[in-house]
């Protein structure tokens, strides 16, 4: 699809050209910084600063520093969990995409109970709901004035059904936000759509005056006619095609007839692209802007980004300054899917910053499915708890699906998995271990003293002195406490986002040691809030946060410390030994129970009595789980070991890798970490193919190898075809397979094993020909590959 925003028209009842900027970029009442101003001025806080070609690196970071989101932003991070919901015709016909060729009459969800959706909402925490309004099979599900494709014409509630206002009452009892999405896609309004050949999308119709709202009887005929207001609001005017005007009435229907909208939520999705269709972005904004001035606009618009997946995962360093290359009322907002954003390698001359936080969306289905069908699973808790810390606890906003089924209920399955993390999320969150303890600093701004990281206000903050990049704010606690996860938050909403690295340290009686963190996170950015777990649990009566980079004066406005439930968490699982057996061990002495197939392990799973011996001839997911005393099995967690131990391997060549924005390097390919990963530079190189050659130290006879994408959730870099090469001495080399693909593994990005004729061979080469969407990236979490000799197991 084309995105060439028009320009609506100045009509005395609709608004006038310039008006459209300030309401696009400055809704709150903020402005543009003076950039004109000498290099020696004051720069202002403001929601938009632009990089001058003579700015120094200070005045750069200065002005990075000093970007604030607007007062819609600061109300939606603070919300923090968010949900969505997928309902429509497509739960009835268990896809994931409609035709648009649907009949109303497939819709009819006998059970129905928007209630029941919230309150399990309300369980979990979550602040606000996104209701799917439309999805792009184009069915809608409130009455419409506009198209006979809707509730209104199934057997639901016997044709007078609305679920928008049944959710918008649900939400209200709960003091839930409501939001929603309409799908600017629509097959049922394809011009090439038999089942309705008067479709608008793509009909070739020209930009003509139109009122919103437009009486429906003149809508093609005389759409300058406009039909009586919903109360409280007026009319609008805008140059617009059909399908423009159709969309532009169906928000006005939605934003004015159900309270409160907190998020208007679209996506790019096009539905056939053979079919031309300009989406009028700037006039759908400008409406949004007027109707529900405190809402934002998320994913294709100027408020909230798409995080850049649907696996729910944040950057380990996620900036919400964000460097555009153009004015925000001109620029036209695609996705942003590279692992690097904001730092300050990208902020260049010409750049304009701008406050754009990430929202992170995912499903409660396994696999990014998002409606509901009966071979459909939900995640595990250890995935959802994963996810609840890679997107609140990584700067964004989670945004987490619900698939209710054809009765019109989240089934009970969903809801086991959601109230079962919403407990220990809960029970974790319950208690601050910082609370009664003193917070001191190295240094400190006179008028933002270290005890304000204490009082459970993000509006009061500690701020170094001035001139300072770094600091140390240390908690003194009345009595040791044992914690394993530090919570850290930025005071942006007044001082924007600083802090470029920090560290956490605590007192073991005689020195301060670095604690240590999980694999997978980075110690770089905070944001609005960062949440940091441990590798081990520390037990101190004395934390200090020592800031070693910021921008400007680093601030924190909240600093906590929080122990998750020993009950709760699960096994942990050794490295594999040498002769392949791995240990578990769980911090409260409880039993375990484990699988080797990667399946849920349940009380009838084997018993753990002593080391595992896993097989040599495959690849084994081991998954465990603790027996609590109450009977019931506790939350698992799981560990892929592919193909041979990678002992005494090494990577003799690779043609490109990153060590400089992370440690990318090709060795984390063969490190027996799945949790690390080799990819090629993020700035170069973006240009298949990209191979990398081991030396296994030693013969092996081999009968396949083992590719594991990267299990962060991102897909950047994963590999869709590839060729594989062995050698016993490095000089000649047989091609196993010259050109072969892993199916589906953008949608299912799982181990993959490949196997061909047994072969003998010192040397293996992968090489990628080609990555998903074509990036010219390369990723691997672990390559590995399947002796031939079977096992006993």
């Amino acid at each position: 699809m084309k995105k060439q925003p028009s320009r609506p028209s100045a009509t005395a009842d609709g608004m006038l050209l310039a008006g459209l900027v300030v309401l696009l970029a400055f809704p709150s009442g903020q402005a543009l910084a003076d950039t004109s101003a000498p290099a020696s001025a004051v720069i202002p806080y403001a929601t938009v600063q632009v990089i001058s070609n003579d700015d120094s690196d200070a005045v750069i970071a200065e002005k990075a520093a000093k970007v604030l989101p607007r007062a819609n932003q600061s109300d939606w991070m603070r919300l923090e969990r968010t949900f969505f919901v997928h309902f429509g015709v497509n739960a009835f016909n268990e896809v994931e995409w409609g035709t648009g060729r649907e009949e109303p009459s497939l819709f009819n969800p006998t059970e129905l109970d928007a209630n029941q959706w919230l309150s399990a909402i309300q369980n979990f925490g979550g602040k606000m709901i996104v209701l799917v309004c439309k999805h792009h099979d184009g069915f809608c599900l409130w009455p419409t004035r506009y198209t006979p494709h809707s509730v209104a014409a199934s057997p639901w509630r016997d044709g007078k059904g609305d679920l928008v206002r049944e959710v918008a009452n649900a939400a209200r009892a709960r003091g839930i936000k409501l939001a929603v999405y309409l799908s600017p896609a629509d097959l049922y309004q394809l011009r090439t759509n038999p089942k309705n050949p008067t479709g608008y999308y793509g009909n070739g119709s020209r930009d003509v005056l139109s009122v919103i709202p437009t009486a429906p009887a003149s809508f093609k005929s005389e759409p300058s006619e406009g039909r009586t207001p919903a109360p409280g609001f007026g009319s609008y005017t805008y140059e617009v095609d059909d399908y423009n005007r159709y969309f532009l009435n169906q928000l006005y229907e939605l934003l004015t007839e159900y309270g409160a909208i907190g998020e208007v939520w679209f996506d790019g999705a096009n539905p056939d692209p053979s079919v031309d269709e300009n989406y009028q972005y700037a006039a759908w904004y400008d409406l949004i802007r007027r109707l529900q001035p405190n809402a934002v606009i998320m994913g294709k618009g100027p408020d909230v980004r798409w995080v850049g997946n649907e696996a729910g995962v944040g950057r380990t360093t996620e900036w919400s300054v964000i460097p555009l290359p153009t004015s925000p009322e001109n620029f036209q907002w695609p996705d942003m899917t590279g692992g690097d954003l904001g730092s300050r390698a990208r902020l260049k001359p010409g750049s304009h910053l701008w406050w754009y936080p990430a929202e992170v969306n995912t499903t409660l289905l396994q696999n990014s499915r998002w409606f509901w069908a009966r071979n459909k699973q939900p995640r595990t808790v250890t995935q959802l708890l994963d996810i609840f810390y890679t997107s609140v606890g990584r700067n964004g906003n989670l945004i987490l699906n619900l698939s209710p089924d054809q009765r019109g209920l989240v089934p009970d399955n969903q809801l086991e998995a959601l109230n079962q993390t919403a407990e220990i999320i809960n029970e974790t969150f319950a208690t601050d271990l910082a609370a009664g303890g003193k917070a001191a600093a190295d240094n400190a701004n006179p008028t933002n003293s270290p005890a304000l990281v204490l009082d459970g206000n993000l509006d009061t903050w500690w701020e170094a002195a001035p001139g300072r990049t770094n600091g140390t704010v240390t908690l003194a606690l009345p009595k040791p406490v044992t914690f394993d996860v530090v919570s850290l938050q930025e005071a942006v909403d007044h001082r924007g986002q600083r802090i470029e690295s920090f560290g956490i340290e605590t007192w073991n009686g005689t020195v301060w040691v670095a604690a240590e963190r999980t694999g997978s996170d980075e110690l770089t950015t905070v944001g609005h809030r960062r949440l940091i777990r441990l590798k081990w649990p520390a037990t101190t009566d004395q934390v200090r946060i020592r800031i070693t980079g910021s921008r400007l004066e680093p601030t924190l406005a909240e600093l906590g410390l929080f122990k998750q439930s020993v009950a709760t968490l699960p096994p942990t699982i050794s490295d594999r030994s040498p002769n392949g057996a791995v240990s578990l061990s769980n911090l409260a002495g409880y039993k375990m129970v484990y699988t080797l197939d990667g399946s849920e392990p349940a009380a009838q799973s084997a018993l753990y009595t002593g080391p595992i011996s896993l097989p040599l001839d495959r690849s084994v997911t081991l998954r465990a789980a603790s027996l609590l005393p109450d009977g019931k099995v506790g939350v698992s967690g799981s560990r892929i070991f592919a193909g041979l131990m990678p002992i005494g391997w090494k990577v003799v060549s690779v043609d490109s890798e990153e060590t400089v924005g992370a440690d990318n390097s090709a060795a984390r390919a063969i490190d027996g970490d799945a949790s690390t990963i080799w990819h090629t530079r993020w700035n170069a190189d973006r240009k298949q193919p990209h191979c990398i050659t081991v030396d296994m130290g030693k013969t092996n006879r081999i009968r396949g190898f083992t590719y594991l994408p990267r299990q962060d959730g991102l897909l950047n870099g994963v590999v869709e075809k590839y060729r594989f090469e062995t050698s016993e001495g490095g000089v000649t080399w047989t091609t196993n397979i010259a050109e072969g693909s892993f199916a589906n593994i953008q949608n299912n990005p799982s181990l993959q094993e490949v196997s061909f004729a047994p072969v003998t061979a010192r040397y293996f080469r992968f090489t990628s020909l080609r990555a998903i969407w074509g990036s010219g990236w390369t990723s691997a979490a672990e390559i590995s590959v399947l002796p031939a000799v079977r096992s006993a197991n």
